[in-house]
């Protein structure tokens, strides 16, 4: 006669302890790989498309070319430059004899929707469609970036020797990640590649859900291995160099970041003018418009 043994009730409970384990597990790595899988699944639309808007001076013409300036916002997107409210500061530039062109790169139709993964090569091309016209002096081409749009201007002039010079207001040293919800990428593409960023990790978004947005790109940046990759190669600009920053910039390290900027061009000898504004208790918005003064006279001296 056969009998049939029958598992123990601790056997039993042991094994459905490590299924249960189990499934934690896979659901724990797919958790940990669910911001990748909407990144690469979430469709990328208008890459490489911007939107612009010229503004020339009253002077200039074929025989009279401007120089040009390009204006690039933040991470607000749009093209904030051309409302209103920012009239008298266009007229700034333009009473300045310079071409005042406002790039839209994200956020506006026709163009990406989110700062995410952004086309430098599309800005470019705007530029040099610009740069065509024929009241625009082709040989003098300025960029001024605030914020995110620092960021961008500086990774440009680290690109086109066609920058004579920049201008960076409250910006980075480093390509951060894109802010979109849904992306572990980069803010910026070059030739249809993300360009190296420092991303948020665990660590720094939990600042970052505590509203302290500053102590969350100041945790991320402690990840030195993703820092040394992001730096922007400033050393490799041909242009002058103005950086404006706020000591009490609440949204990121902005005089910290352009302070480091300073010592790596005077480390690589850098040849051309480089200077830092640092506005003691200044914050992260509105430094554009305060020391607009100063950003033009840094500009046509540039122009000399």
């Amino acid at each position: 006669m056969f009998s049939t043994l029958s598992a123990t009730p601790n056997a039993l409970k042991l094994s459905k302890l490590k299924t249960i384990a189990l499934l934690l597990a896979a659901l724990l790595l797919l958790c940990s790989q669910l911001p990748q899988l909407i990144t690469l699944f979430v469709p990328m639309s208008n890459q490489g498309k911007v939107q612009s808007q010229l503004y020339l001076p009253a002077t200039a013409s074929a025989d009279n070319p401007a120089p040009l300036l390009v204006f690039f916002g933040g991470s607000e997107g749009g093209m904030s430059m051309t409302n209103t409210r920012s009239a008298p500061e266009r007229q700034a530039y333009l009473d300045a004899g310079f071409a005042l062109l406002v790039v839209g790169y994200f956020g506006l139709p026709g163009i990406p929707s989110g700062l995410d993964r952004i086309e430098l090569g599309g800005v470019l091309d705007a530029i040099e469609h610009t740069r065509s016209n024929p009241a625009i002096d082709a040989e003098k081409l300025s960029v001024l970036g605030v914020s995110k749009g620092a960021e961008l201007a500086l990774l440009l002039a680290s690109r086109s020797a066609q920058i004579s010079t920049v201008v960076s207001v409250v910006g980075s040293d480093v390509v951060f990640g894109s802010p979109e919800w849904y992306s572990t990428s980069s803010s910026w593409s070059w030739q249809g590649q993300p360009i190296a960023f420092v991303p948020f990790s665990m660590r720094s978004a939990l600042p970052l859900l505590q509203s302290n947005i500053r102590r969350g790109y100041e945790v991320a940046m402690q990840n030195q291995q993703a820092y040394q990759q992001a730096l922007i190669p400033v050393q490799q600009m041909q242009a002058d160099v103005l950086l404006i920053s706020g000591t009490a910039d609440e949204l990121w390290p902005s005089s910290e970041m352009s302070d480091r900027i300073m010592q790596r061009l005077q480390q690589h000898q850098y040849p051309y003018r480089y200077q830092h504004l640092k506005i003691t208790g200044g914050g992260h918005g509105g430094l554009a418009r305060q020391y607009q003064s100063d950003i033009v006279a840094f500009l046509l001296a540039s122009q000399r």
